[in-house]
């Protein structure tokens, strides 16, 4: 089952384009895991610094890196930020490269992100950068100061911004995930009202509703890369027998 495979996990990274986008996508999945010893990072590409309608962005920044700090406590996760540009997220290599540096660190089984249908900019880099970075981590020639990493699954978590053509591969128990990540989500005024989307009510149902599907009460959604992709990561291990 793929609870096995992500709750028997080591380590897995989360890479949202912004603080917040993480805690959605895999906030309830991300306290499951902790709490049976999986070594969970959030990371977040940019801290969301231009969504609020009265702080200035370097205010608000600061903010955000207060309540994802509050958040990840509860969770208990790390959490990192590039500080790249809210807005201006660049789908780069330079990026990538630097979200494969993490990698490499981290060393995931399990990686994280955006699913590519979104009609959010920063969303839709990020869900590039991150495939890249993958690539760019598994290379034994590149050098980026850190042994080569391949992640074993590349997962894409469910994000009201993300939905074209999004079908689920997955459906994850996270059950005991759920009050904590609301907790958790809670840490952000974006979640307390700053936002006219209701966070907590869409997320809410969209667990409930994933999990009615699953047999659970609650649940999370996740797409995956295709058959190619998992033969593809294998072209840099040693050859079988």
């Amino acid at each position: 089952m793929i609870e096995q495979q992500l709750y028997g996990a080591k380590s897995i990274l989360v890479v949202g384009a912004h603080a917040f986008d993480a805690e959605v996508i895999a906030g309830p999945l991300a306290f499951v895991a902790a709490s049976k010893g999986v070594t969970v990072t959030f990371l977040h590409l940019t801290m969301g610094e231009q969504g609020h309608r009265c702080l200035s962005t370097q205010l608000y920044a600061a903010q955000k890196k207060q309540e994802a700090s509050l958040a990840a406590e509860r969770l208990g996760i790390a959490w990192r930020t590039l500080d790249q540009p809210d807005a201006f997220l660049p789908s780069d290599d330079a990026t990538a490269q630097a979200v494969a540096r993490i990698i490499r660190e981290t060393r995931p089984e399990i990686v994280i992100t955006h699913w590519h249908g979104s009609w959010h900019k920063d969303h839709r880099a990020a869900s590039e950068v991150v495939r890249n970075a993958v690539f760019f981590a598994s290379l034994p020639t590149l050098d980026l100061g850190l042994p080569a990493h391949g992640p074993q699954m590349l997962l894409f978590g469910e994000n009201w911004e993300d939905d074209e053509n999004f079908n689920p591969a997955f459906l994850v128990d996270v059950t005991p995930g759920f009050e904590p990540w609301r907790d958790a989500a809670l840490k952000y005024e974006l979640a307390r009202g700053l936002s006219s989307f209701p966070y907590i009510d869409y997320y809410s149902a969209l667990y409930r509703l994933r999990g009615c599907m699953r047999g659970t009460q609650y649940a999370q959604a996740f797409a995956t890369m295709p058959h190619s992709w998992l033969a593809g990561s294998g072209l840099f291990l040693p050859p079988i027998g």
